[in-house]
């Protein structure tokens, strides 16, 4: 927490991604993660700090053991492997993460799906048929997501977007720096 209220006050970012303990991709870890490899209370002790900062979990895919199910089912060989448990990422945003990367998630969800239906029918070569689904199994995942992380019906609340010389004009003046606590 000290090392990220220097870096704030130095930089002043306005979204801090913070190391702890997830990585990118499928593989993450080889058992369910616990308190021992998911360091989320570094996570509050920083919300605690800085308020005001924007938290970013990066590799905070979930890799969903029914999507890998699928997959496998259909001929991919995607060893066990466990993701970061969605009520931990719930946890993180009830301490100021705002941003969470699941894009391996969706990419399961499209594989499966392009997979299974390549299995199913293997004289398919039309695109649209495969990527229906995929298409549609992904957006099952975004639902999903958005309900679970406390987004859905939230796009109606989403203010104007500024145009980069307004939120330069912003910066510029400092309304858009971080605040400590």
């Amino acid at each position: 927490p000290d090392e990220a209220v220097k870096f704030v006050r130095e930089t002043k970012v306005d979204a801090l991604a913070v190391a702890m303990g997830t990585s990118h991709g499928a593989y993450k870890f080889s058992r369910k993660p616990t308190g021992d490899i998911l360091a989320m209370h570094v996570i509050e002790a920083i919300h605690a700090r800085l308020p005001s900062t924007h938290l970013v979990m990066h590799g905070s895919s979930s890799v969903p053991q029914a999507l890998q199910d699928v997959i496998n089912k259909f001929g991919g060989e995607m060893p066990q492997t466990y993701g970061v448990p969605v009520e931990e990422i719930q946890r993180g945003i009830k301490h100021g993460v705002r941003k969470i990367n699941i894009d391996t998630d969706l990419r399961m969800a499209i594989t499966g799906q392009v997979r299974r239906v390549l299995t199913e029918h293997r004289d398919e070569f039309d695109p649209r048929k495969y990527l229906t689904p995929a298409r549609e199994a992904m957006m099952k995942v975004c639902k999903e997501r958005f309900e679970q992380f406390g987004a859905a019906g939230m796009a109606s609340k989403i203010k104007r977007v500024l145009s980069l010389a307004e939120m330069a004009k912003r910066y510029a003046s400092g309304e858009l720096e971080p605040k400590f606590g």
